[in-house]
């Protein structure tokens, strides 16, 4: 005889797979697949592009969970380590746009938006599907 088993997620034990920058960890295939292990790792198995990356550095400096704790700018689409050409470039591309998701961070809290991104099952926010 099958059983049916309901896996339920705690969005307070997902909190640490908010990246920096607003993704969601826990929905993103690498991630589940154990192919990378987020950007807030020091393994070689942590986020592509993580090298690259200047929103980690500068959270990590500032001693930010994400970039929702910054206070430099009134939005974080003012900042240009957040927000350079070729990330916008490629949100286009992909309509995503990783900004909501720390603007949802500043208004609802991270475990809010866990628990958003849990039920959508998002790495990031879909422009026009919210």
């Amino acid at each position: 005889m099958e059983e049916n088993i309901t896996i339920k997620t705690d969005s307070s034990t997902q909190i640490g797979l908010v990246s920096y920058c607003g993704f969601y960890c826990g929905a993103c295939p690498k991630y589940t697949k154990g192919d990378c292990q987020g950007c807030k790792g020091e393994s070689p198995k942590c986020a592509v592009g993580f090298k690259a990356c200047k929103v980690r550095p500068c959270c990590i400096e500032n001693g930010f969970s994400t970039c929702a704790d910054c206070n430099k700018f009134s939005s974080v689409k003012d900042c240009k380590i957040y927000n350079p050409l070729m990330i916008r470039f490629g949100q286009f591309i992909t309509r995503t746009n990783r900004r909501k998701g720390i603007e949802m961070i500043q208004e609802k809290g991270e475990s809010e938006f866990v628990k958003y991104m849990i039920d959508k099952n998002w790495v990031t926010i879909k422009n026009g599907k919210q």
